[in-house]
């Protein structure tokens, strides 16, 4: 496919044990209605999002996250619990007929973690043994359900390190899309050059848009279109527990506006063809409005 000067890349992550039972079905029927292929990126691991609460106490600006995107409402009260109250249920390992229906839609389907929570929140306090492991689980369940190896992974929270891109060096995969930024680039990190292509997200989430400059459900989208570059791509993250949940009707606008625009829609693998000749760009790690922790970043 040849890339148009206006191109929309769906990169979805399922974050959730609630995101992926409920949120996934919801986003595919909303994808078939536009003829929409998109790239799906599942959390295959436990579901300990009730861990989540630590950060109240040490990450700048997430209880106001919190409290300005409504997330009791957003992710439910048992995803709020699960790791701590409740047991940790398995997210995409325990669906394998969910993951099926992403497939046979026509679906790109990518790694985005075995235990989200545990890299967003620790990945710098873990080994290189353990980033190992996490990779392998989720590999391993990934073969086991589609017969296939991996070709893409996203990390959680874009958030990766000196040693998570060593370690997806030799993987061989395609790309990775674990940053933030504006176009695809060959990550540096401390002079240290990689091989596997990065590919940003480059607009900005629903969720760090929501509550900010008096943006609301009633322009929300308005303020999405706004955003959209004239050049190619534009890399959107979706979230299954957002866009598939209480912002469905908004995801479905944004969608059909966009479409009449002329806008055209391919998933990450094809973006990822077009980029071979990327720079090396450095990584660097910076806050982004409307999220709490650090993101990497190109600079």
């Amino acid at each position: 496919m040849r890339l148009s000067s206006r191109v929309i890349s769906l990169k979805i992550d399922v974050d959730t044990y609630q995101g992926m039972e409920k949120g996934v079905p919801v986003l595919l029927e909303i994808l078939k209605k536009y003829g929409i292929k998109a790239t799906f990126f599942l959390s295959f691991g436990p579901d300990n999002s009730g861990k989540a609460v630590w950060n109240i106490f040490r990450r700048r600006g997430f209880l106001s996250k919190m409290l300005r995107t409504g997330a009791p409402r957003m992710y439910g009260i048992k995803t709020m619990l699960y790791g701590t109250l409740l047991p940790a249920p398995l997210i995409a390992a325990a669906m394998h007929q969910v993951v099926d229906s992403v497939r046979k839609g026509g679906h790109e389907i990518g790694v985005h973690a075995w235990d989200h929570r545990l890299w967003q929140d620790n990945l710098g306090k873990l080994s290189a043994g353990r980033i190992k492991e996490e990779f392998e689980k989720s590999f391993d369940a990934f073969r086991s359900i589609l017969g296939a190896e991996p070709k893409a992974t996203a990390a959680p929270a874009w958030f990766c390190n000196l040693t998570s891109l060593k370690i997806q060096d030799s993987l061989n995969l395609e790309y990775s899309s674990d940053t933030r930024g504006r176009l695809p680039f060959y990550p540096r990190i401390n002079g240290d050059e990689f091989k596997t292509l990065q590919i940003p997200t480059n607009q900005p989430c629903i969720e760090e848009l929501i509550g900010l400059d008096l943006i609301d459900s009633n322009n929300l989208v308005d303020y999405q279109i706004e955003y959209l570059r004239e050049e190619a791509p534009n890399i959107i993250t979706i979230h299954a527990e957002v866009e598939g949940n209480i912002y469905k009707d908004e995801f479905d606008q944004f969608l059909r506006k966009t479409i009449s625009m002329g806008y055209e829609y391919a998933p990450l693998n094809v973006i990822a063809k077009s980029f071979h000749d990327a720079p090396i760009k450095d990584v660097k790690y910076e806050f982004i409005a409307g999220r709490s922790g650090l993101v990497a970043s190109s600079i």
